[in-house]
């Protein structure tokens, strides 16, 4: 796969635009101590590591945005999104309710209009653009109502997208007044760690498919979310909170280390270890994190628990043959998101979700720049491919037995 705005290193790890992880947090303009969602957009969108007025620029017309399809997520019931996430059972997920909200979410209108208008195919991503701005910038009062589900009140639509999401977030979590800006550090920076993936990735492919082959980028990232619900595969944040609440249930937070590693000897042994992966580097992802938490919250006792385990690990681990396990950045990311009072780990898989957008919606208007042609791979069925290597072995025994003449 050819992809414009990121790829994985094999030592690095993910690359924005040619630039790791620590090169972005250091590049970007920030707000407050981490580099603002706007300005991560603004390097995958257009290669370039914007300035702090060009930043200032983007938030500006962002807060616009909101405010023209404000019938979408403001007013009686929450607006047209709100009204219908509320009569959805109460049994529905928060990534099921996201899927239905960016279905019908009408983010299409401009790409439709070119098309009816008929616009020249190298025009077309002026009008994607155009949809993809007005979803991204609406979006984080989407998933406010997805925590929220009733109406907004007195709710600022200024500022930028971390401001504005907390926002319209207040009242329905436990966020104190005290954390507001802590938290707001801290989301900046897991948007920006979680802005791309790697395109093979599940729920990237889907919505990069849908995307080159429709015009609605809402429909094509609803597609995707659902694929959100087990990523990643080392375990979510609902996976690995379990985990580590089940070792404070039997042992409490700081656990002798002889019963740890016995612990976790065994969950290794069963392959059932949470929040860690085999690789020959570190995810950059998670260094940024531990950076983080050594500055913000070095005391934190459910962080401390979190690097002990990794630490012990990395001791077993280093006692073993051609193995290494490193954790993932969950193992940082869930405990955090608790101590700020941010509690429903299901709900928190959103904000993976929400911080991929800034990627997804960045590739699909290139694939427009591009005109990138619409993925269509051959498909056989089993009988086919099993009769083709059938025909090559009785060919192969037939050439076993041909007699060589004498000479």
């Amino acid at each position: 796969m050819v992809r414009e705005t990121s790829e994985t290193d094999p030592k690095h790890g993910i690359k924005y635009r040619g630039l790791t992880i620590p090169e972005v947090i250091m590049l970007l303009p920030r707000q407050g101590k981490s580099p603002s969602a706007e300005a991560v957009f603004w390097l995958l969108l257009t290669g370039d590591v914007p300035t702090q007025e060009q930043t200032t620029s983007l938030i500006t017309d962002w807060s616009v945005r909101r405010q023209k399809r404000k019938e979408w997520w403001s007013g009686p019931g929450g607006g047209i999104v709100g009204s219908v996430l509320h009569s959805l059972p109460k049994t529905t997920t928060p990534l099921s309710k996201l899927s239905v909200a960016l279905t019908i979410f009408d983010s299409g209108k401009y790409l439709r209009e070119g098309l009816r208008s008929g616009a020249q195919s190298h025009t077309l991503w002026e009008y994607a653009y155009e949809d993809g701005m007005e979803l991204l910038a609406t979006l984080p009062a989407i998933i406010g109502l997805i925590a929220r589900t009733e109406e907004f009140k007195n709710v600022k639509e200024d500022g930028d997208w971390v401001q504005f999401f907390l926002e319209c977030l207040s009242n329905s979590s436990n966020i104190s007044e005290s954390h507001k800006k802590s938290i707001a550090d801290f989301l900046r920076l897991f948007i920006t760690l979680n802005a791309d993936e790697n395109g093979g990735v599940p729920a990237i492919h889907i919505s990069e498919i849908l995307g080159a082959s429709q015009s609605n980028i809402n429909q094509a990232l609803a597609a995707g979310v659902l694929a959100y619900t087990d990523e990643p595969k080392s375990g979510t944040m609902s996976q690995y909170m379990e985990f580590q609440t089940k070792i404070q249930q039997y042992w409490g937070h700081e656990p002798k280390e002889e019963k740890l590693k016995d612990y976790l000897g065994t969950l290794i042994k069963n392959k059932e270890l949470i929040g860690y992966r085999k690789a020959e580097f570190c995810d950059s992802r998670y260094i940024a994190m531990l950076n983080y938490v050594k500055e913000s919250m070095p005391d934190n006792p459910d962080i401390k628990l979190s690097q002990a385990i990794s630490r012990i690990l990395d001791t077993m681990i280093k006692s073993s043959k051609g193995m290494k396990i490193c954790p993932e950045q969950n193992t940082i990311a869930a405990p955090v998101l608790q101590f700020y009072g941010m509690k429903d780990m299901e709900f928190n898989q959103v904000l993976l979700c929400m911080s991929r957008t800034l990627g997804a919606v960045a590739s699909i208007i290139w694939s427009k720049v591009i005109n990138a042609p619409i993925e269509h791979p051959t498909s056989k069925c089993t009988y086919t491919y099993l009769n083709s290597i059938q025909g090559v072995r009785r060919k192969n025994k037939r050439r076993t037995h041909v007699e060589h003449p004498r000479k």
